[in-house]
């Protein structure tokens, strides 16, 4: 009755990671990261299949089922590594800017799957780490903590390389990825913990599944918030925060509106084409990025060449002086790249007011005036 109620959950596991293997290829293409994604899904489904084979012959007597039993329970261990190390790869691959270093990472990492599969190999002699009764009854040996040890060092290892790397980008939803990744290993451990005091109940892969949906709906969610080229919120995504900031008031502190527009863009993609003009939108956005790091601030880009930040500071000058390392960072940027077409942006904000402001539309409009205002004196200028 266990062993067939445990099948039915598996089932329903394998259904939902199913689910979301069908979605992505009707719905999201098919990057190197969809495609790596998809193959930490795949040795999840694999895991989850050999497990309930696993629990549908223990103590079954048919021809040669101490030697399938080896055998299969060989996959599952092997797999009870592996598929942490494919969630590391994708991890990894993710979250590092520099994909030879990644690479190189990867490969490190790897020579401790190489050593545990000699290890399996060896247990099929030894049975330190598990061994198949003459009745075909599994069972665990000395060596059996070494599996959890694996998959959790693997784990563990992502999780701190998303943590480290969501410190690093306070300024929008791209930590709140990072942070989600660092969050795969919850459900895992509640499981593991579970079964390591329970022997027989098996419930670890079953959480990781749960890991796994939670995490790709998280991605969903994210790619209808996020903007594809640059990773900044979209303009969806900042009505709703701007919403949520002028209505959740009254602010103590100065709530701005900054807005910015690309000087001459137009013109940067009808003599450079787009991709030229592609790279220019994701150099700016890495500007903003490194600009804001360590404050509170909410970017997004909301449509060409107009960016937009919502800053949460103490007074007016606060504002200001991250307007100020905005162009200092844009003329740095200039200096080390002589090669490329110089970089310049013209900057309106507004602050809100809760007495002549009725919703944060009017904030916005104003931002949008001064940005234009500020770009027209400085074409009379040129």
């Amino acid at each position: 009755m266990q062993s067939a109620l445990y099948v039915e959950i598996t089932l329903t596991g394998i259904l939902l990671l199913t689910i979301i293997l069908v979605n992505q290829r009707s719905f999201m293409g098919v990057s190197a990261l969809q495609r790596q994604f998809n193959n930490m899904v795949y040795t999840l489904i694999a895991i989850l299949v050999i497990d309930a084979a696993c629990w549908l012959i223990d103590g079954k007597i048919f021809p040669y089922a101490r030697e399938v039993s080896l055998i299969v329970e060989s996959w599952y261990y092997f797999f009870n590594g592996f598929m942490p190390f494919m969630w590391l790869v994708y991890t990894e691959t993710t979250i590092s800017s520099n994909s030879k270093a990644a690479r190189r990472r990867i490969h490190w990492l790897a020579t401790l799957l190489v050593l545990y599969v000699g290890v399996l190999i060896w247990n099929l002699k030894s049975g330190w780490v598990f061994v198949i009764s003459d009745e075909n009854v599994y069972r665990r040996g000395e060596g059996y903590a070494i599996s959890a040890a694996i998959a959790y060092i693997y784990l563990g290892y992502s999780t701190a390389r998303a943590l480290i790397k969501a410190s690093q980008n306070k300024w929008g939803s791209q930590s709140k990825q990072y942070y989600m990744m660092a969050a795969f290993i919850i459900p895992p451990v509640i499981g593991g913990i579970v079964q390591m005091l329970y022997y027989g109940v098996n419930y670890i892969w079953i959480c990781t599944s749960v890991s796994a949906v939670m995490f790709y709906i998280d991605l969903l969610n994210r790619q209808i918030s996020t903007e594809a080229l640059t990773g900044l919120n979209n303009r969806r995504e900042l009505d709703k925060f701007l919403q949520r900031e002028t209505r959740e008031g009254p602010h103590t502190e100065t709530l701005a509106l900054i807005m910015m527009d690309i000087d001459a863009f137009k013109q940067v993609n009808d003599t450079y084409g787009h991709y030229y003009g592609d790279s220019i939108l994701i150099t700016v956005s890495d500007i903003l990025k490194q600009s804001c790091k360590d404050t509170p601030a909410f970017l997004a880009r909301i449509g060409g060449d107009e960016f937009c930040i919502v800053y949460p500071a103490n007074d007016i000058e606060v504002v200001e002086g991250l307007i100020a390392k905005i162009q200092y960072n844009i003329i740095t940027w200039n200096a080390s790249h002589r090669d490329m077409v110089q970089i310049s942006l013209s900057i309106g904000y507004s602050t809100w007011d809760k007495e002549i402001d009725k919703s944060y539309e009017t904030l916005y409009k104003r931002a949008d005036q001064n940005m234009y205002k500020a770009k027209r004196t400085k074409k009379l200028s040129a």
